[in-house]
């Protein structure tokens, strides 16, 4: 601690204190029962832009008013974030059909680019004028969708996500329903720009039915960026630790052979703290540590980007999340997370540290400056002198002296090393635009009556499905998201289990009830089918209902699988 006198002369509000020259890291300063905070940060520059493994989220027009905008943005550059995570509200960016509104948003997004920062805009819910009780939270009608995804994507942001932890609100809303809804989103972002930006994945909260059944539906394959969330257990005890969230989703990518990356879009710590209140030194520090940890171990998992929630001030039913206090100061985890960027650059994972001591953490990266940086950590202190040699940094990005004990602590600690020649850094490009036949959206609809359970924020019980009776009419939207007219032939996929399903016009095929239809450039057509069950189902078990389609020139439309169960 230092301290010292300043005088203000006679007349004037402030004076200017010259302070020595400090080391990166955290400062207060305390005059007169005033606190003030500022950050020092590392000489060294982060990767920016795009190439950047770092990613903060937000949500500006809600948090963040507009004459602090560009502050704020400037201070996440200084930070070292590569990537903003931010969004629109749909309903207020077109209130009616067609009549778009987003110059308050783009005036927005200019301001972060401008400062150097990528962006990463997400949809969120439909206006209420596209809803009906049996579409909530999605559009009834998916071209609306397909418009407003390509609208806003002519506005070049680098990347779009296509909505936000739909597995855990409080609709009746399936993995089916919003797999033709990413369907449609995707097609209108592909079609806005020879290169469009990056189409991103919903970002689910957990692994689970509802996400199983949007892959059974073949998303995939019109996204570049599969996202997921991952917080710790707020019940846990101590020190917050990384949820499984990273290992679940890249095993679940893994088994749909996913050729695309990982981008965990949330992470972040729940500190507690009455609104009103700022952090207790106790609760900074934990935080400071948990930016460090999680990013680290999440890039170690395989996430090609890892974004923070939440870099503005945020507090969220008793929970507190933000990088800055009330105020727009920097907390000690702003400071943390300028060293974890300044030093680990590019960032490129290599493996874990070898020859470590028992209850010592180490992940090794290549900076992509010719070095190699290992994090470590310890939950108690150990000596790390025989194990470690290069020049060492604190979890602030202080330089150690040289000649001293070097320890590890649960304050992660980087030591920097020569490397090899660099690694190149991470890009994320496009996928190859999609054929006529992906272009082509099947969409399962059913009446409000035969709508599925709530999601129960994720943790309901089966059945998940539709709840349908012994005799239950159905409808299998066609969309021509293309700008040719098809032909397209629907088939439905025999269900078994005592269930048949028998299309209203149409006729047997290889033992399918299938239907022709043409459906016109940007139109759609409704398919009716009628849906029964036996006297032998069971009530309350989910079955899987399924329907295919095929072009004239034989290619295949990527299916519709939904669940159905005798309510």
């Amino acid at each position: 601690m230092t301290t010292g006198q300043a005088t203000i002369p006679a007349g004037d509000a402030g004076t200017t204190v010259t302070l020595p020259d400090l080391p990166p890291g955290h400062y207060l300063v305390r005059a007169d029962g005033v606190t003030g905070r500022f950050a020092r940060l590392p000489a060294r520059p982060a990767v920016t832009g795009p190439t950047s493994r770092f990613g903060v989220n937000v949500w500006a027009s809600s948090l963040v008013p507009p004459s602090r905008l560009a502050d704020f943005a400037a201070a996440l550059r200084d930070m070292g974030a590569g990537w903003v995570r931010d969004g629109q509200s749909w309903p207020a960016a077109e209130p009616a059909p067609g009549m778009y509104d987003t110059a308050q948003h783009d005036r927005r997004t200019r301001t972060l680019r401008a400062h150097g920062l990528a962006v990463l805009d997400v949809l969120s819910h439909a206006p209420e004028w596209a809803m009906t009780d049996a579409s909530l939270p999605l559009p009834a009608d998916l071209r609306h969708a397909y418009r407003y995804a390509r609208r806003l994507a002519a506005a070049a942001p680098e990347a779009l996500q296509l909505s936000n932890e739909p597995d855990v609100d409080t609709t009746r809303s399936t993995g089916d329903a919003h797999a033709a809804f990413v369907k449609a989103a995707a097609l209108g972002i592909k079609d806005a720009a020879p290169e469009p930006c990056l189409v991103v994945l919903p970002g689910i909260a957990q692994t689970g039915p509802f996400q199983d059944l949007m892959l059974a539906n073949d998303v995939v394959r019109y996204a570049d960026v599969w996202a997921f969330h991952g917080y710790p257990d707020p019940s846990e005890p101590g020190e917050p630790s990384l949820p499984g969230a990273a290992d679940e989703q890249h095993e679940l990518a893994r088994r749909h052979q996913a050729d695309v990356p990982l981008w965990m879009t949330e992470c972040g710590a729940f500190q507690k703290a009455r609104p009103g209140e700022d952090l207790t030194p106790g609760q900074e520090i934990t935080q400071a540590r948990y930016v460090v940890r999680s990013t680290v171990e999440g890039l170690a998992a395989g996430n090609d980007r890892q974004f923070w929630f939440a870099g503005p001030p945020l507090h969220d039913d008793g929970v507190y999340f933000g990088l800055l206090d009330r105020d727009f100061r920097p907390l000690p985890a702003y400071s943390a997370f300028a060293a974890l960027t300044s030093l680990l650059g590019a960032a490129h994972f290599t493996g874990p540290a070898p020859r470590l001591p028992d209850g010592v953490r180490g992940f090794a990266f290549d900076s992509g400056r010719g070095e190699r940086v290992t994090v470590v950590w310890a939950q108690r202190p150990v000596r790390l002198d025989r194990y470690v040699t290069g020049t060492a940094y604190d979890m602030m990005g202080r330089r150690l002296p040289t000649g001293r004990p070097v320890t590890a602590s649960r304050d992660p600690l980087y030591v920097v090393t020569p490397a090899d020649p660099p690694t190149p850094p991470a890009t994320t490009r496009p996928r190859a635009r999609l054929s006529p036949a992906e272009h082509i959206v099947l969409a399962q609809r059913f009446s409000a009556r035969d709508a599925a359970p709530g999601k129960d924020d994720g943790d309901a019980p089966p059945p998940h499905g539709y709840r349908l009776g012994r005799r239950t009419r159905m409808t299998v939207d066609v969309y021509n998201f293309g700008d040719t007219a098809r032909q397209v032939t629907v088939a439905a996929q025999p269900v078994g289990g005592g269930w048949t399903v028998r299309a209203e016009q149409g006729r047997a095929e290889q033992g399918r009830e299938a239907t022709r239809i043409r459906v016109p450039a940007g139109g759609r057509i409704g398919v009716n089918f009628t849906v029964r069950a036996q006297r032998s189902v069971p009530r309350r078990i989910d079955r899987r209902l399924a329907f295919g389609a095929t072009l004239d020139d034989h290619s295949e439309v990527p299916a519709s699988v939904a669940l159905i169960h005798l309510k």
